[in-house]
């Protein structure tokens, strides 16, 4: 079975939140006392969701067009292409153009939803107000003065997606907290018996990030030349090898006691395909072939969290005069 195709959403997030760009957008949006969040279809319901969230975890006002009504009405009193314009002009009547910010949200490269969201930010703009553009694509035809944040996306749920974590950046980048489930749980449990001095006890004394606990006994097998034979390298790209002696048995023990986890850069999102076949769909059809797949919790391309990890090529640190020692 294929994944769905994320596009190596972590890295893509990475980099976005330590470009230029958007350290520009987190400084604007600290200082900000008014965040306008603004887009078209799903992201309609992202800036909807996102300034709920910012607005109950922060100090600042943010509001974003969520109502249908309000749509609908905006669009029959003027048109479609300057509804969202003639919102935020509604919005910022008698408030610091300085104090405030404007951020879109688009997919589309071209087209009446995009030139909606073009419009509205020019003329926030025009007004010095800091406008901002989370955009999948870069986009043709917009006003230097609005910052385009580039996500380099290929599909909608992708750029999506990182729209909202973005906006929880926002939120963390800015000093406040954004929940986790695993708090929330600690803090309704105390509060429940009455002991609310153990709530931050039981946050913060986790041997794991809240929330992963069950990475806590992770297991991490490199594939290549460890699970199965690597002797011919790339070769033509596909999981040539057979199994090396005793990793399917090893395998199937360990799973009793961890979560095994496999790692390979054969899984790498920009690695080409292969017979039209992604790596990790041959990955998989390996695993699945010598039966190992109920035995294997995650296949991956990062470094996860582990408790070992067990790699041909790795050195095991002491000391780094023994690692430069090995290494010469």
């Amino acid at each position: 079975m294929n994944l769905l195709d994320i596009e190596n959403l972590e890295n893509k997030f990475n980099s976005i939140v330590f470009s230029k760009e958007f350290v520009e957008l987190q400084k604007k949006y600290n200082d900000a006392s008014h965040v306008f969040i603004f887009g078209h279809g799903g992201n309609l319901g992202v800036a909807d969701h996102a300034a709920i969230d910012a607005s109950r975890l922060t100090d600042k006002n943010v509001i974003a067009p969520g109502s249908g009504i309000l749509a609908t009405s905006i669009i029959g009193d003027t048109n479609f292409n300057d509804w969202l314009k003639n919102w935020i002009e509604m919005r910022v009547r008698g408030i610091d153009p300085s104090k405030c910010v404007a951020l879109g949200m688009s997919c589309s490269s071209t087209g009446e939803s995009s030139n909606t969201i073009k419009t509205a930010l020019e003329w926030s703009s025009s007004q010095e107000i800091p406008s901002f553009m989370f955009t999948a694509t870069p986009k043709q035809g917009v006003d230097s003065s609005v910052i385009q944040i580039v996500q380099d996306t290929v599909h909608y749920h992708t750029s999506e997606i990182l729209s909202l974590m973005l906006t929880y950046q926002l939120i963390h980048g800015a000093g406040f907290s954004c929940p986790t489930i695993n708090k929330k749980a600690a803090e309704r449990k105390f509060e429940k018996m009455g002991i609310k001095s153990e709530v931050q006890e039981a946050y913060y004394n986790q041997q794991v990030p809240p929330g992963l606990e069950s990475q806590d006994n992770n297991l991490a097998i490199d594939f290549d030349g460890v699970v199965h034979t690597f002797d011919r390298g790339w070769h033509d790209g596909t999981c040539y090898g057979e199994p090396i002696e005793g990793s399917i048995e090893a395998i199937k023990e360990l799973s009793k006691k961890y979560r095994i986890i496999i790692f390979t850069a054969k899984v790498k999102e920009d690695r080409p395909l292969v017979n039209g076949k992604t790596g990790m769909t041959l990955v998989n059809e390996w695993l699945n072939k010598y039966e190992l797949t109920s035995y294997i919790s995650e296949v991956t391309s990062e470094k996860p969290r582990a408790k070992y990890y067990i790699d041909d090529k790795a050195i095991r640190f002491d000391n780094w005069s023994d690692v430069l020692g090995e290494l010469k």
